[in-house]
């Protein structure tokens, strides 16, 4: 009930009800009041018009007449007649009452004549005076008019007329009128309720389903459209509201295709984007920043992380980023790989009024950069470092023999035999730098062939039984003699079983073993090869750099050895260029085991 009286509408209809009520409260009572005065006047005029022309015929009667005189017979007869023909009043009672206070003549019971009336009102009338008084009767209870009018000429009071008439016909007449008057309001009330409601619905209605229309817009739906019902200023508030809801949409999904735009942009970008409120509060992070650091945007959230904790730089006040122009270079360390580089450059926003904004953090992952830096710069370096000491030995000794020593036989045959050696170790050298230069350049092109499996690993170790003998190494092949035969370039794995074979050998003490395996997967159609030995090993933190070039784990022993620090990255780029992995196990002083697998032949396809 109360959430009926909620709505407009129900207002507006109680509202025009309770302003018709009004009106016709105020009109009821005044009409009430002039019809209530108009009816008393009148029948107080009535009464009075009547008992003064009564006491203008009595007069004759009652005043002595020098020529004739009437007995108090005929006075009586007068008086009745006059008052049984002029006295219209119905229910009124009339006494005639001669100047001694007696009544001659009466309307009501007649025994009352002859009686002396000694009422106020007579009292007064008597001494001239008119007197008028309103009272109740106390056998009926009626409200009674009491008219009593002097009978005088020449200034002589000749007696009174008496007049006693009940109100309460006119009383019963106010009633009527005020009744009828209070129907009136009644129905005007049912109207006024009937055409409050049709008023309020035609304001209403439109109003109504502009609400509708509203809430569906703040729901997203922005199909619907407000029916107009008229040209006035409801319709055209109506057809204001289709035109900005139609506006709406247009903006919102204007509004949502530079979001997707940016989302898109943000989404696909390789480097990371961080957005910071002016408090550093991590707002926004796209795939790629999270990627990069590992990190979630609900995570950020959930921890409260701020821009300073997610890049771990010192505090605001040690380093303000607002204040920060040129990039910086930030290394981390994070859970899942052993070192991240950024380069970081921080865009600070600035609001209209002056005020500092966020700032809009851009990540770049530089870590293989650097290391590629870092890797040429190493480059440079060994391959410098690796041509001047064969150099410098042939100098020294060239310088030797034109010294003199070229006079001694012995002497001289050892030098040249010690320059032959380190020119033959350039000679390899400057060949591995080639082949490297000429995988990046041109890349590797490969001739596959169907090879006999077995054929080429005895083939192998044969070219390597020689050299083990002379190092106090065992060699030995242990491989089925039914493996299947495999699609490669013969002369790539040649030169990959040549590297991982020399290096066993010569990082293997005397008296140690070499063990060349191959083990079919047919399932996987991949032929797995590896050689183990029972050398000095690798320590672990150095597996992961073993195929890098030039890298060495112990530089002055492989010197030692001969080696140039490229051969097992020669032999993976083989191996990839095959499709095929290479992978490598070792323990410190309990030996080395590398693995490589290539495809079986399939149709003339590798796998």
């Amino acid at each position: 009930m109360f959430r009926l009286f909620k709505t407009v509408q129900w207002k507006m209809v109680v509202i025009y009800m309770l302003l018709i009520l009004m009106a016709m409260q105020f009109i009821g009572a005044y009409f009430a009041r002039e019809v209530e005065s108009y009816y008393l006047n009148n029948f107080s005029e009535t009464l009075n018009a009547q008992a003064s022309l009564l006491a203008t015929l009595s007069q004759g009667y009652l005043r002595p007449n020098e020529g004739k005189e009437q007995s108090p017979e005929e006075v009586r007869q007068g008086i009745d007649n006059l008052i049984t023909h002029l006295v219209k009043l119905n229910g009124a009672n009339v006494r005639v009452i001669d100047s001694n206070g007696t009544v001659i003549s009466t309307t009501e019971d007649k025994r009352t004549i002859g009686q002396r009336n000694s009422q106020p009102e007579v009292t007064i009338a008597l001494l001239g005076t008119r007197s008028e008084s309103t009272r109740i009767d106390p056998r009926t209870g009626d409200r009674v008019k009491i008219l009593v009018l002097p009978v005088k000429g020449d200034n002589i009071v000749y007696g009174a007329v008496y007049m006693a008439a009940s109100m309460e016909g006119t009383y019963t007449t106010i009633r009527k009128m005020n009744g009828i008057l209070a129907s009136g309001t009644m129905i005007a009330l049912i109207l006024t309720a009937a055409l409050g409601v049709v008023l309020a619905r035609t304001i209403t209605t439109p109003v109504k389903e502009m609400t509708r229309q509203a809430r569906a817009v703040s729901d997203g739906d922005f199909n619907r459209n407000v029916r107009v019902y008229s040209d006035d200023e409801i319709g055209q508030l109506g057809m204001a509201f289709n035109h900005m809801t139609l506006r709406l949409k247009e903006a919102i999904m204007q509004q949502e295709e530079e979001r997707e735009k940016l989302a898109g942009i943000l989404r696909n970008m390789s480097d990371g984007v961080v957005a910071s409120n002016r408090d550093g509060q991590i707002m926004l992070m796209n795939r790629a920043a999270e990627e990069m650091l590992q990190v979630t945007m609900g995570e950020c959230a959930d921890k409260e992380l701020t821009l300073y904790d997610l890049l771990r730089l010192p505090p605001e006040e040690e380093m303000p980023l607002h204040a920060q122009v040129e990039p910086l270079i930030i290394e981390m360390m994070l859970p899942h790989r052993e070192v991240l580089i950024l380069r970081v450059t921080f865009t600070p926003l600035q609001h209209d009024s002056g005020k500092r904004g966020g700032i809009i953090t851009v990540l770049q992952d530089v870590t293989e950069q650097q290391r590629l830096d870092q890797q040429r710069k190493e480059f440079v370096a060994n391959v410098s470092h690796e041509l001047r000491t064969p150099l410098t030995t042939v100098k020294s000794y060239v310088e030797a023999l034109l010294d003199g020593a070229a006079q001694d036989p012995e002497l001289s045959n050892r030098f040249l035999k010690v320059t032959m050696s380190e020119t033959e170790r350039m000679i390899r050298l400057v060949n591995d730098l080639l082949q490297l230069s000429r995988f990046d350049s041109q890349g590797i092109h490969l001739r596959y062939v169907e090879t006999d499996a077995n054929q080429l690993l005895r083939y192998a170790a044969d070219r390597f039984s020689m050299f083990g003998e002379q190092q106090g190494v065992q060699l030995r092949l242990e491989v089925a003699e039914n493996l299947p035969p495999i699609y490669v370039d013969r002369d790539a794995i040649n030169q990959v079983l040549d590297n991982l074979l020399s290096n066993a050998v010569k990082y293997t003490p005397e008296g140690g073993s070499v063990v060349l395996m191959a083990q079919a997967n047919r399932h996987l159609k991949r032929l797995y090869i590896s050689i183990t030995d029972t050398g000095i090993g690798i320590p672990k933190r150095d597996l992961k750099r073993i195929f890098e070039r030039f890298y060495r784990v112990d530089k002055a022993r492989s010197r030692g050895q001969g080696g140039t620090g490229l051969g097992l990255a020669i032999a993976r780029e083989l191996v990839e260029a095959h499709g095929a992995e290479i992978d490598i196990e070792s323990e410190v002083n309990q030996g080395t085991t590398v693995t490589f697998w290539v495809p079986f032949y399939r149709g003339g396809t590798a796998g």
